[in-house]
């Protein structure tokens, strides 16, 4: 994994964590918000830690932005400020900036501005519920487009002993199982011929309307 420099603006719940998070795993994180508390409840848990605001195009020029490759605007209560933000460090000329959207006019918003990644956690946390509680099978789901996801899902006593050829998966429902976790090992690409375990989990991208018709057995 390439070291990364990684600055995130706005240290509220989701924003901490992705800074936590991305310090954990190695980077040089910088934590900026201008609320001077969540800064120093972040410091020692990040590479740096900034009071600044980031709509304060002056201060933004303090930080050295151009050291960094990527960097996060995690602001979520005050949409105006997340705008302002996005468009700054696009116009100081950010490899690479993630900003958080609320609904979908905020997330049209930002790709207008030039964002390279809008991502939506309330309403991916939402999908992800809706799927976990709508299908007897799945364990966890990740939106990969519209309407299309991996899920992850307990195996079937129906394919206990049977491979994946034979669950005809694929050939039914357009269904592609990408990996298998068998106890602590994940196995990619599975084999195909290798016979399912009763504690087998699969990961499986498919269309959502593909996986509800699996999970109904039509």
């Amino acid at each position: 994994m390439k070291r990364k420099a990684i600055v995130v603006f706005g240290l509220g719940q989701f924003g901490a964590v992705v800074a936590k998070e991305l310090a954990n795993m190695g980077h040089d994180v910088l934590a900026v918000d201008k609320d001077e508390q969540l800064v120093q409840r972040i410091s020692a848990y990040v590479t740096h830690a900034v009071a600044a605001d980031a709509t304060d195009e002056e201060a933004l020029r303090a930080l050295a932005l151009s050291q960094f490759d990527v960097a996060i605007v995690a602001i979520g209560h005050n949409q105006q400020g997340n705008l302002l933000t996005a468009m700054l460090l696009k116009e100081a000329g950010l490899p690479y900036v993630v900003a958080k959207a609320q609904d979908a006019m905020q997330g049209r918003l930002l790709k207008k501005i030039g964002v390279n990644l809008v991502i939506y956690p309330e309403m991916d946390m939402a999908r992800r519920v809706a799927q976990q509680l709508s299908h007897r099978y799945v364990l966890d789901y990740l939106q990969l487009a519209d309407n299309v996801g991996l899920n992850e899902i307990e195996l079937p006593k129906g394919l206990v002993g049977r491979n994946l050829i034979e669950s005809n998966l694929r050939a039914r429902y357009q269904l592609n199982v990408v990996a298998l976790k068998r106890g602590d090992d994940f196995i990619m690409p599975p084999d195909p011929r290798e016979p399912l375990q009763a504690n087998d989990k699969l990961l499986i991208i498919g269309k959502d309307s593909d996986m509800a018709r699996f999970d109904a057995g039509k």
